[in-house]
């Protein structure tokens, strides 16, 4: 492993003026469940890096104003056992859940899983289905986007340099809205998604139509994606007759399999291209096939 010089910041303004005098030359370590590794690989070009994980005020989760907020050193433990999550943003909880051992959900941070950008990360497309947007500062001041416009590519954000993700939130689901994550990996939790699908429905009164759908799928592109193709599909359905019908899973499996169009998955160690979108299939299925027959929130 090659010598690199560590700061720890203390607070985030000072965080921000390590970012702008080392800029383009220095790294941002939170959990270092992926950073760690990678410098012990000499995976790491950067001659700084800049410890972050003590900085208090970028720790916690709080409501405001419909909204509920997760700062991005909060830890994917503590947003498995946030009830302020569980009952506004349970489709985050059931993603960080699935997020690898113990100790990496311990150590492991959704800024950090987000600013990663891999294009398999569980969180990431459970904060699509979520409508999250990201508050980016930085010395020169701060900016507020979709979490869709952050992504540009495998490991690759729209952050400056000198950037950091200050802020991570989303509206919070109502009693109108279901929600739910699935993933397949080789070894469930343990593993790197080999897909990953999340899910938002928000009904309309006594659930009787969907007015609104969210689907984005995860290691089967670039970037995460969105089932665009599907969530029209699903706006025309009459929820009762459509329950009803005799035909009905066939009909859903009809509606799910037009994500075949939407995928645009590799083949690689873990899985073949015809083999994701297999399984972005099934998986949407499976996870709508819940949300429809009233198992999910």
């Amino acid at each position: 492993m090659k010598e690199f010089n560590y700061h720890r910041a203390k607070t985030l303004q000072e965080a921000l003026c390590w970012l702008r005098d080392f800029k383009g030359d220095i790294k941002v370590l939170a959990g270092g469940t992926d950073l760690v590794v990678r410098l012990k690989e000499d995976m790491v070009k950067e001659h700084h890096i800049l410890d972050i994980s003590g900085i208090g005020e970028l720790k916690g989760i709080y409501r405001d104003e419909g909204y509920i907020h997760v700062l991005p050193l909060t830890t994917h433990a503590e947003i498995v056992e946030s009830p302020e999550v569980a009952s506004s943003a349970p489709i985050l909880r059931q993603a960080c859940l699935s997020i690898g051992s113990p100790q990496i959900r311990n150590r492991g941070t959704l800024g950090g899983n987000v600013g990663n950008a891999s294009p398999a990360g569980d969180s990431i497309a459970a904060l699509y289905a979520l409508e999250a947007r990201v508050k980016i500062v930085s010395c020169r001041g701060e900016r507020d986007i979709p979490v869709e416009d952050l992504f540009e590519g495998p490991k690759k954000t729209v952050l400056s340099p000198d950037e950091i993700i200050s802020d991570i939130y989303m509206p919070e689901m109502k009693d109108d809205v279901r929600g739910i994550f699935k993933k397949l990996g080789q070894r469930d939790a343990l593993a790197i998604s080999v897909v990953n699908v999340a899910v938002k429905l928000k009904f309309g009164s006594g659930s009787k139509k969907i007015l609104k759908a969210i689907i984005a799928l995860g290691a089967v592109a670039p970037t995460v994606v969105r089932a665009r193709k599907v969530e029209s599909a699903l706006m025309t359905v009459q929820i009762v007759d459509f329950l009803d019908a005799p035909d009905f899973t066939g009909r859903l499996m009809n509606i799910c399999g037009t994500v075949r169009e939407e995928v645009m998955p590799i083949s690689d160690v873990r899985a073949s291209m015809k083999y994701r979108r297999d399984i972005s299939v099934n998986l949407l299925y499976e996870g709508m096939l819940e949300l429809l027959t009233g198992a999910g929130r």
